[in-house]
């Protein structure tokens, strides 16, 4: 079976909503979730968030709305967005990869449905537990977010979330329908 590796931040509403739909590639691929920083991206490259931009800050909110509208998935614009994810992304990189899409899910849950604030460490303890919360504090667990932020950029990461297939990448939610059709063709 084929893998996709499936970049993404919690704080990005476009990594939740692909989340969301991955459930698409099953049988297709599988997928391997690879929580990076967004941030370090945008720094590495010299991009900045959409909201952001002036021009696009309120374009962004109507897009998110319609979208979860069309993927019929719950959605409501946390009150301290955007958040420091850094904590919650280094939680990720705590668990085990058996259970990172089950965590992952219930991250973007509580932060994008629930309206909880994901950089609060007391929030991380109450979801996932003090022990995972701790773990996220060590050495080895930082470095594992920074080794995968810098793979991701290093594979041509610009933004989140950001898919491969093998060597090819495919940037946003909308260009999940292209990674499945890429799969169903065997291309």
């Amino acid at each position: 079976m084929r893998t996709v590796d499936f970049f993404y931040d919690l704080g990005s509403p476009y990594s939740y909503l692909a989340a969301t739909q991955l459930k698409r590639l099953n049988g297709l691929a599988e997928v391997r979730w690879r929580p990076f920083l967004i941030g370090g991206v945008f720094k590495a490259t010299g991009n900045s968030a959409p909201a952001t931009v002036p021009a696009k800050g309120p374009y962004l909110f109507k897009d998110l709305q319609r979208l979860c509208a069309f993927y019929a998935v719950p959605f409501a614009m946390p009150k301290n967005f955007p958040a420091n994810t850094l904590m919650a992304m280094r939680c990720l990189h705590a668990v085990e990869a058996e259970v990172l899409p089950a965590i992952s899910m219930a991250l973007f849950e509580a932060y994008w449905v629930e309206g909880r604030d994901i950089a609060d460490p007391e929030v991380l303890t109450d979801l996932l537990g003090s022990e995972v919360v701790r773990l996220a504090s060590t050495d080895p667990v930082k470095l594992a977010l920074k080794d995968t932020t810098d793979e991701a950029v290093m594979r041509g990461a610009f933004g989140a979330p950001t898919m491969f297939l093998e060597d090819d990448m495919y940037f946003g939610e909308d260009r999940l329908f292209l990674l499945e059709h890429a799969l169903r063709k065997g291309s």
